[in-house]
């Protein structure tokens, strides 16, 4: 018989009563990025921004499958889940914190894309979506609201550095793919703004996460899964200058791009 190469979850963990107040300021973090994104797509005059927010926070429904291949637990004993898919529970908070860190970076980097990027300022924003990436999932995590188990590489109070490697990627490529195809995102077709914010929430999971999620579960110990996650580090950054190359405008030509947004004489 083969032996089990899955790590196996902490069945055991109890949801802690933080749980409420965890939820309730991803609410409130989500209602301030959703009135920021309303004043944009008001000033815009497009429904674009709030239909990225939509999208964002419907791509929680995914979060189950990233969790089963990327070592992620929920407590099962003491909370009703939201929902309940591959035998993993959702909380309800994981909704809003989809909502406001993919949908409203993404929205910021949608205008910052259109303003005109610089690859430099593509990769301080890279940078410091780590940081907001840090922000959404410590406490969390160090209330035992949620636990990342198994072999898990680069860990910082509790968090593996490898998620950061993807998540800081799906706002930068849904901040380029919405302004590649903002022409076509216009009247009744920017309701197709929502499935291509699920498609871009799971592409740098996949694309990204891969070499780390097959570490994770090929049993080979901490040395596999830390070449793993210096595996999606490089992808991540071979995935940013990509999206550079394709987006971002020379740095002298910064000054000579319209400002987002802004309607030129006679529009």
């Amino acid at each position: 018989m083969f032996e089990n190469q899955i790590p196996a979850p902490p069945v055991d963990m109890v949801m802690p009563a933080y749980n409420t107040m965890i939820a309730s300021s991803n609410f409130v973090v989500l209602g301030l990025v959703t009135i920021w994104s309303l004043y944009e797509s008001r000033r815009t005059q497009t429904l674009l921004p709030l239909m990225i927010m939509i999208g964002a926070a419907l791509s929680a429904f995914e979060e189950p499958i990233f969790d089963i291949v990327g070592a992620v637990w929920y407590p099962e004993h003491g909370q009703t889940p939201f929902f309940r898919a591959f035998n993993v529970s959702i909380s309800m908070w994981l909704i809003p914190a989809y909502g406001w860190y993919i949908g409203g970076l993404g929205n910021l980097m949608y205008r910052k894309i259109g303003a005109g990027l610089t690859m430099s300022q593509l990769v301080m924003y890279y940078f410091l979506f780590w940081g907001a990436n840090l922000a959404l999932e410590l406490p969390g995590l160090n209330l035992g609201i949620y636990q990342y188990y198994g072999d898990q590489p680069f860990k910082l109070f509790g968090f593996p550095l490898w998620m950061a490697m993807t998540n800081s990627v799906m706002p930068i490529l849904g901040g380029a793919l919405f302004n590649l195809y903002k022409d076509v995102l216009t009247g009744p077709r920017v309701l197709l703004t929502i499935p291509l914010m699920t498609m871009v929430t799971g592409i740098p999971q996949v694309a990204i996460g891969w070499p780390t999620w097959l570490a994770l579960n090929y049993g080979g110990g901490m040395a596999a899964t830390h070449v793993g996650a210096l595996l999606s580090l490089g992808l991540s950054f071979t995935a940013v200058y990509l999206i550079g190359s394709k987006v971002c405008v020379p740095a002298k030509a910064t000054a000579a791009v319209p400002t987002y947004g802004k309607l030129s004489a006679g529009e």
